[in-house]
């Protein structure tokens, strides 16, 4: 077939994880700023859908995105994980390398830092409850989630990462900024960003640079 009739090869599905006390809508600006062209999916995590049953497990919130891919019948997709959803997406590419075709962790922790994870329990429950529905999150899943972090310990994993990665953390987000370069580090064929400015929550923090070192990581 001549080169001036051939079909344009179709965007890979961009599958959006969010993170700890967002809910899939958080993605809005982020996808208003990456623009069209490419197929977003942004899926809740399960165990923090409001209407799940009250606990939460990296390795089923993993499973839950492969599965939901499959039904979608998507193959391969690239993914992006914000904070919790970054470690989601990391186990997701160790689990079930086959689906992903490249990998952007934003915000995402590599073990837990009990200090910090006692500080956002603390910060959590000054929060009031009427603030939390409106964001569509649940107080007592986001809870779960902390008992869940409690015990991450990724480190012996990163090795295991086929996908390209690039690792991406706001500048005063401490703890991501150790984890970040940990990741960059031990992941094979991985590169970091670091975004002036911005904390652990790059999806809302900074949607327009997070969308833009997306995009050319993608595209590349």
């Amino acid at each position: 077939m001549p080169q001036s009739h051939r079909p344009e090869a179709r965007p890979r599905p961009l599958v959006l994880l969010h993170g700890l006390g967002q809910s899939p809508i958080a993605w809005q600006d982020f996808v208003s700023a990456l623009g069209a062209g490419r197929p977003m999916h942004a899926p809740w995590l399960k165990g923090l859908l409001p209407k799940d049953a009250a606990g939460f497990d990296l390795e089923e919130a993993a499973s839950g995105v492969g599965d939901e891919l499959e039904l979608q019948g998507i193959r391969r997709a690239d993914v992006l994980g914000v904070s919790l959803g970054g470690s989601v997406a990391l186990r997701l590419a160790v689990t079930r390398p086959e689906l992903v075709e490249r990998l952007v962790l934003a915000g995402a922790l590599v073990r837990s830092s009990r200090s910090a994870l006692r500080m956002q329990r603390l910060a959590l429950r000054l929060v009031p409850e009427r603030k939390l529905l409106d964001a569509g999150v649940s107080r007592a899943r986001m809870l779960a989630a902390f008992d869940a972090l409690a015990t991450l310990d990724a480190s012996g994993s990163l090795r295991q990462v086929a996908a390209p990665t690039l690792v991406v953390a706001g500048s005063r987000d401490r703890a991501g900024l150790q984890a970040a370069r940990q990741l960059a580090t031990d992941i094979p064929d991985a590169r970091l960003e670091v975004v002036d400015g911005a904390g652990s929550l790059l999806n809302t923090d900074a949607p327009g640079v997070l969308a833009d070192l997306t995009r050319s990581f993608l595209d590349s």
